[in-house]
């Protein structure tokens, strides 16, 4: 296989550049004084969950916004917009010259694809800016169908390396936003390949690399790959160390603080970042708008080199943290941040400390609080320390809304610091949660804050009454429909051709004024210069004309009549096109020809300028549309270039076993089985109590080489690390060549940078067949075909799939294929759940003793460890799965091991089995049946591919032929498993070890939301 065009000159040189630049040295400069002057300022992306938000991003500063459409989003629990305030939506952020992004960020199964591609259609023709994707299927599809269009690809993608960037560049990509674990060079290196780099830059992080968790999913049926993810990482869990739980400082492990780089843009910037994104799609509006105004005069301030003083300014930190913090952590862009990463003591927003307790009065429920800051009335606190109980499942905090409070017992509006109030609390059963004399108190909500951002909305008096404009006003503009045609323009709309269609029927709005009365009375305002011509018998002539190059023209139906006194004055026009106050436009200039004394009402005039803004504001709108490309109908449904042209009547492909194996035990287990597919490496796991390392690497395999026979060697692959950072390809290139010279010619690309990086390089692509890995999140046939097309080994669908859904996606590849291809499925083996870059269990057991009792780390001191072991990963067999384990509140244990990099991985509390569905999964199309043998023996490997391969063998040979489908028979159902199983025991104990409670049938059977 090789790869034409690629977008990297050569792969030795670009491993070299890597190597020099990435020498394990970390930037840490954030102070850089440097210019920046030259530089193009960043765009400031933010998220619109609710149309109001999106008003709040627009009228605070944002340069663009992405919103989500009431289907097919990765935020399905957001507002989201239906159609119509979609519509609407988009063309109020071009109105004032802003992009908008949609996200279609999930991934989307076979019968999806058809109706995304409609949305995607209709968003198209309204003139959205960009599409945000995830799927890879999609991405080849939309590519295929609208070339010109940018594409953007999602963190939910992964891309964490050059590589992967270049592949997403020649596949229809412009932008990509990274991993959020990439530092800074790491971007900088992104940004070489030409495409445009977006980073987040605040708002809540994911503990997992994004697009590669399937903890909600696997565990709760809610799937964060489909926009619906139950959040497990925000719940409590118990660490335990061979089984005992150990003292760690917090409950909530797996929970992240919210990511706050204000200290950082200046380095982001000179890195070339091309849009800091905020995150907060689940936020209120005043969140987005708080948020946007810092991060919006941050950046001005750092282009305009008028940043002498601090920034963010202390002003500015304390209204970030105001606004929504689990506390504050700058990510990994200068390095990683190990605990600082952390909010393990309290899941959501912490406030800001506002004093502390002196005195309680349970009778009369009041309290007495020397406060340290500010505290008004409406403002909304929090009381409790956030560390007192943590062994309890409750919250210790409890919080209420200021309504009034007293200062020497005068009530108050505002008190400040060093001042006593007296606040009463509202009536409660309170319990042990009553509060304490020496309790810290919290501001949640700041109400003179949030007084001051509602200045940015459409004035109401309430938060219901501001919704119900919105719903009114763009009903009004937009119509009823819930499924509005997003691809037609408003029959409002007006060309510069036709002002007369301006004029709206009296029970509806035209596009125009439902932007003017959507914007608030102080409404950020857009530039417009006149030209007014005004002459005895002629219209009053009007052109108006804005910053971006866009002119229209009016022409009015009042004809310009000699004045008998006092005739209308150039002076006066001017005077009237300058008066534009508490509009959204802002006159830069008015040139203005008068010829004869001209008698002009004042309000023709008026009606005429009103008319001439309202027709520009519409062609700010109406340019941005599209129409579909002329070769295309809306209901085309081509797939992407390069699918294998097939009969639907061909024959599965023999079944298969793959297995992962992590030892040169397993490995000849694995073989001596009959194992068809051995994949060899992968991560190497390494115990962060012993040090000691565990797995299979190039070199292992090398010094196998005179064990292993020709048809040994080419049924190994070499899996390769699920993570591939810029300075990780040089091991990469390293290894590749070992494996060369081994005889070993099967990989399997862990992610797609590896992908490109091998096809890249045409040594390596001649050389290597390649197996597509997981972390591609292979979703439907479209995806699929793509990558057979490019002549991989197999493809690997996700394991999110159901069976039905997996026939689905092999039949609809498979009728247009030569030959059914090859495609493997997980059917055993404990499933990963979460790969973090946070060294968990390194900072949890970092200065803990599991030998000494007198330095036990154990919770209980009748817990201690003088009996206990301490030979951590000191079997050479296999890794153990239960010497570190979280625990969550139902009792489930999760598996958690550390790999060489430092990275952790989580895996699920239950091992996946399906041998039960095999005859089923067979059926769907499957030929490749996975084993992971992780924490599995080397007997237990043998056992496990011999059961597995009779099995398949039974299933294809007891097995009738329908119309190229396998359709098992009633008499062999009868025969299942029993017969097959009972000439060997361990087998038994294996599959089904007691009642089955300990295995997962995983997605299988149930369809994933």
């Amino acid at each position: 296989m090789s790869s034409s065009d690629s977008s990297k000159t050569d792969s030795q040189d670009i491993v070299s550049d890597i190597s020099d630049e990435f020498d394990g040295s970390n930037l840490s400069d954030a102070s850089d004084t440097s210019d920046v002057s030259d530089l193009s300022p960043p765009e400031l992306l933010a998220p619109a969950g609710t149309f109001l938000s999106l008003i709040a991003a627009v009228q605070n500063g944002a340069d663009a916004v992405y919103m989500g459409a009431s289907r097919f989003s990765a935020r399905a629990y957001a507002g989201n917009f239906s159609d119509s305030e979609l519509a609407a939506g988009i063309d109020y952020a071009h109105a004032f010259g802003k992009k908008v992004y949609v996200t279609l960020n999930t991934l989307y199964k076979d019968d999806e694809l058809d109706d995304v591609m409609l949305l995607l259609d209709e968003l198209y023709c309204r003139g959205v800016d960009s599409v945000i994707v995830q799927d890879l299927g999609l991405l080849f599809r939309a590519a295929s169908r609208y070339p010109d269009f940018a594409v953007h690809a999602s963190t939910q993608m992964t891309v964490h390396n050059s590589y992967h960037a270049s592949f997403l560049q020649k596949h229809g990509v412009s932008r990509v936003v990274p991993a959020r674990e990439n530092s800074i060079p790491e971007l900088a290196e992104i940004k070489k390949t030409g495409v445009e780099v977006e980073t987040f830059v605040h708002g809540a992080l994911c503990i997992c690399y994004s697009g590669q968790c399937l903890f909600s999913s696997l565990v709760g049926s809610r799937s964060g790959n489909r926009g619906k993810c139950a959040q497990p990482c925000r719940k409590r869990y118990t660490l335990l160390v061979r089984g005992k739980p150990v003292f760690v400082d917090g409950q909530y492990l797996l929970s992240p603080k919210d990511l706050n780089a204000s200290e950082t843009l200046k380095n982001l910037i000179q890195a070339g970042v091309d849009s800091f994104k905020i995150e907060g799609r689940m936020k209120k509006p005043e969140y987005v708008a708080g948020v946007v105004s810092v991060y919006r005069n941050l950046i001005d301030r750092i282009i305009s080199e008028q940043n002498s003083g601090t920034l963010p300014t202390p002003a500015e930190e304390e209204k970030l943290l105001k606004l929504f913090n689990r506390g504050f952590t700058g990510g990994y862009f200068f390095k990683n941040p190990k605990n600082d990463l952390m909010s393990r003591k309290l899941p959501y927003n912490k406030g800001i400390p506002v004093g502390k307790i002196t005195q309680t009065d349970r009778r009369n429920s009041n309290i007495s609080v020397l406060l340290e800051s500010e505290l008004s009335a409406h403002d909304g606190i929090s009381i409790g320390d956030i560390g007192k109980n943590m062994n309890s499942t409750e919250d210790p905090r409890i919080g209420f809304t200021v309504k009034k409070m007293y200062v020497g017992r005068k009530i108050c509006s505002k008190a400040g610091p060093g001042d006593t109030v007296e606040i009463p609390m509202p009536p409660a059963e309170y319990g042990s949660k009553f509060p304490a004399a020496g309790d810290s108190v919290y501001k949640t909500f700041d109400f003179e804050l949030q007084k001051d951002l509602l200045k940015t909305f459409p004035a109401a008096a309430t938060d219901e009454e501001r919704t119900a404009l919105i719903e009114e006003t763009v009903l009004s503009a937009y119509g009823g429909s819930s499924s509005c045609n997003l691809s037609a323009a408003d029959s409002s709309a007006v060309s510069p051709a036709d002002d007369s269609s301006v004029v709206s029927p009296a029970d509806s709005l035209s596009v125009p004024e439902m932007i003017e009365k959507l914007s608030p009375s102080e409404s950020i305002q857009i530039p417009v210069s006149f030209d007014c011509k005004l002459t005895v018998g002629m219209p009053i002539l009007i052109t108006a004309s804005d910053s971006e190059g866009l002119s229209v023209s009016v022409s009015s139906d009042y004809i310009i009549e000699p004045a008998q006194k006092n005739p209308f004055s150039k002076e006066q026009a001017s005077d009237l096109l300058f008066k534009l106050g508490g509009t959204i436009w802002q006159t830069q200039s008015a040139d203005v020809s008068v010829s004869g004394d001209c008698f002009v009402p004042v309000g023709e005039f008026k009606n005429a300028r009103n008319k001439v803004l309202q027709a520009l504001l519409n062609e700010r709108i109406v340019r941005r549309q599209r129409q579909l490309p002329g070769n295309l109908n809306s209901n085309d449904s081509n797939k992407a270039s390069g699918i294998l042209q097939t009969d639907s009547e061909s024959d599965f492909p023999a079944p298969e076993i793959s297995v992962c194996v992590y030892s040169k035990e397993g490995l000849f287990a694995a073989l001596n089985a009959g194992a068809d597919r051995i994949y060899a490496g992968g991560d190497l796991f390494k115990d962060p109590v012993s040090g000691v390392e565990f797995g299979l690497t190039a070199e292992d395999l090398r010094g196998l080489q005179n064990e292993l026979s020709a048809s040994d060697l080419d049924n190994i692959f070499f899996k390769t690390p699920s993570v591939t950072k810029e300075n990780d390809f040089v091991s990469l290139k390293q290894n590749l060549e070992i494996l060369k010279e081994t005889g070993i010619s099967g990989i399997l690309a862990s992610n797609v940078g590896v992908y490109e990086f091998i096809q890249s390089d045409s040594d390596f692509a001649d050389y290597f067949k390649i197996a597509i890995d997981l972390s591609f999140n292979i979703f439907n046939s479209n995806a699929a075909d793509f990558f057979f097309g490019q002549g991989v080994s197999s493809v690997i669908v996700s394991p999110e799939l159901s069976i039905s859904e997996i026939d689905k996606l092999i039949q609809s590849s498979a009728s247009a294929a030569d030959s059914f291809p090859v495609f493997e499925c997980c059917v055993h083996g404990r499933q990963r759940l979460m790969i973090t870059e946070h060294p968990l269990l390194q900072s949890l057991l970092a200065g803990k003793s599991f030998s000494s009792p007198q330095a036990s780390a154990f919770e209980s001191e009748s817990e201690t460890a003088s009996d206990f072991k301490t030979n951590f990963g000191s079997n050479s067999e296999s890794v153990s799965l239960s010497d570190y384990m979280l625990k969550d509140s139902k009792n489930y244990q999760f598996p958690v091991l550390t790999d060489a990099a430092g990275r952790n991985h989580l895996f699920n509390s239950k091992e996946l089995n399906a041998f039960d569905l095999l005859s089923k999964i067979r059926k769907a199309g499957i030929s490749c049946f996975r084993i992971d043998g992780i924490g599995h023996t080397s007997e237990e490997i043998f056992s496990l591919v011999k059961s597995y391969k009779t099995e398949l063998s039974r299933i294809d040979h007891t097995a009738e032929k329908t119309d190229g489908k396998m359709i098992e028979t009633a008499e062999t159902t009868k025969t299942a498993k029993t017969e097959n199983l009972s000439e060997n025991r361990s087998e038994d104990v294996i599959l089904y070890s007691q009642d089955g409670s300990e295995y997962t049938k995983g997605n299988f059977l149930r369809s994933t939301d």
